[in-house]
């Protein structure tokens, strides 16, 4: 199969930046992490931007906003534009940038820092421009380590779920936007596709709340922390084994249904796959409760396949100090030259329309 979807790189020069009469907007998000920081501090203090958005969360919690703010404003030729983000009730951010979306097609090009975004922020984003025509970029800054360490895992694993070190606990509640809803096939059975992670009580909840006939679980595999791996089978042990028909292990126990936590591709042909496989049989539901990058493979299979419904189980709290390393290995990008077409290219690629 031709392999249309745009490669994961590191950039290695901010050159491209810096053009000339190329009119900008620049989308990103306030975060506890210091990597919220890490693109922005990189670039030149000059006015790479014409129009600037950053997001701000609710409820509020630590945020490096007082830091964030001056240096997009510095670069931004406008006063940057504040939208608020409300975790547990995401609705009106969503018809915000709708709205705003609307003459997203003035811009030649758009750039999206997910580094510390909220997965369903993400995937609200790039489906609300599913009509841009012209260049996207998507911006990555990966740190060189998460909580917990090994050490802090390994300490508190016989009452990991009740560890202050996860980085993340507890669900607030299961939510869902207007734009990732689907109503197609509400009366077939219905398959959930879900990702491990460090919070077990995110498919509790959401296994609660649907009940569905099939669960697939997704383990996500990190180019480094390969410890991680085994730890989110362990915490989520139980589950595997009450949906072991679904969820094949190998002779370590570890799932076979895994991809890349940085390569979005993989998470992006796997769920391909599954779509390929059941939609004509099963109602499919996805949970992005995965890395970022995960969900942003997520955010392009609605865009490819519409009748997709989304369910996100939001954690009550998370974590603050420590979350991740202020040391950043590398900063990435994922380049669309017409997102549009590109992506009506990957659903015929990937036969998603038929």
């Amino acid at each position: 199969m031709l392999d249309v979807l745009p490669p994961l790189k590191e950039i290695d020069s901010l050159n491209a930046f810096y053009q000339k009469n190329v009119k900008r907007l620049f989308v990103c998000s306030e975060g506890f992490e210091e990597r919220s920081l890490s693109f922005v501090q990189n670039l030149k203090e000059t006015k790479v931007f014409d129009v600037a958005i950053v997001c701000t969360y609710s409820p509020t919690k630590k945020s490096r906003m007082d830091e964030l703010l001056p240096i997009v404003t510095l670069l931004t030729q406008n006063t940057p534009l504040i939208y608020e983000f409300n975790r547990f009730e995401p609705c009106p951010f969503e018809e915000k940038i709708l709205q705003f979306a609307e003459g997203v097609n003035d811009f030649d090009e758009i750039i999206i820092d997910i580094s510390v975004m909220s997965k369903l922020m993400i995937i609200i984003l790039i489906n609300c421009l599913k009509f841009y025509e012209k260049r996207l970029k998507i911006i990555y800054s990966q740190p060189d380590r998460y909580s917990p360490t090994i050490g802090e895992y390994n300490k508190n694993k016989s009452q990991i779920s009740k560890s202050a070190v996860l980085p993340s606990f507890g669900v607030h509640d299961v939510t869902r936007t207007p734009l990732l809803s689907s109503v197609i096939m509400q009366r077939n059975s219905s398959l959930v596709v879900s990702f491990l992670s460090f919070n077990e009580q995110l498919i509790r909840s959401l296994l609660s709340f649907l009940s569905p006939t099939n669960l697939f679980l997704i383990n996500g595999v990190p180019p480094i922390l390969k410890w991680r791996e085994m730890a989110a089978v362990e915490i989520h042990r139980e589950i595997i084994k009450e949906y072991s028909f679904d969820n094949e292990v190998d002779v370590n126990g570890l799932l076979m249904r895994k991809t890349s936590t940085l390569f979005y591709g993989e998470t992006f042909k796997l769920l391909a796959d599954i779509y390929r496989n059941y939609c004509v049989s099963r109602r499919i539901i996805i949970a992005p409760t995965g890395s970022k990058l995960q969900a942003f493979a997520c955010g392009l299979i609605k865009l490819c396949c519409p009748e997709i419904h989304f369910e996100y189980p939001t954690p009550e709290s998370y974590y603050v100090e420590g979350f991740s390393s202020s040391n950043i290995l590398k900063i990435y990008e994922i380049e669309f030259m017409n997102f549009k077409n590109e992506i009506t290219q990957i659903s015929e690629i990937y036969e998603l329309n038929s």
